[in-house]
C-alpha cells in the first residue's frame, strides 16, 4: 500500500501542520491578551464620546 518514502513524507507534513497550528494558536492567544490589556487601559467600550451632525453633514465630537 504505502512505501516507506511516501509514509515518511506524509508524517513530516502532518508534523509541520500540527506545529503550525500550535504556533498560530499561541500567537492568537497572545494577540487577544494584548487587545484586552489595551481595551482595559483605554477604558473599554464605555469611553465613547457623543457625536453631533454639523451643517455640512459630517459627524464630529460634540463640544460641551
Amino acid at each position: 500500500m504505502f512505501n516507506l518514502p511516501k509514509l515518511i513524507i506524509l508524517m513530516l507534513a502532518a508534523g509541520a501542520v500540527w506545529y503550525g497550528y500550535k504556533a498560530i494558536k499561541k500567537e492568537l492567544l497572545r494577540a487577544r491578551g494584548q487587545l484586552r490589556d489595551a481595551e482595559e487601559e483605554k477604558g473599554g467600550a464605555g469611553n465613547v464620546q457623543p457625536l453631533e451632525k454639523d451643517d455640512d453633514g459630517v459627524y464630529r465630537v460634540k463640544d460641551d
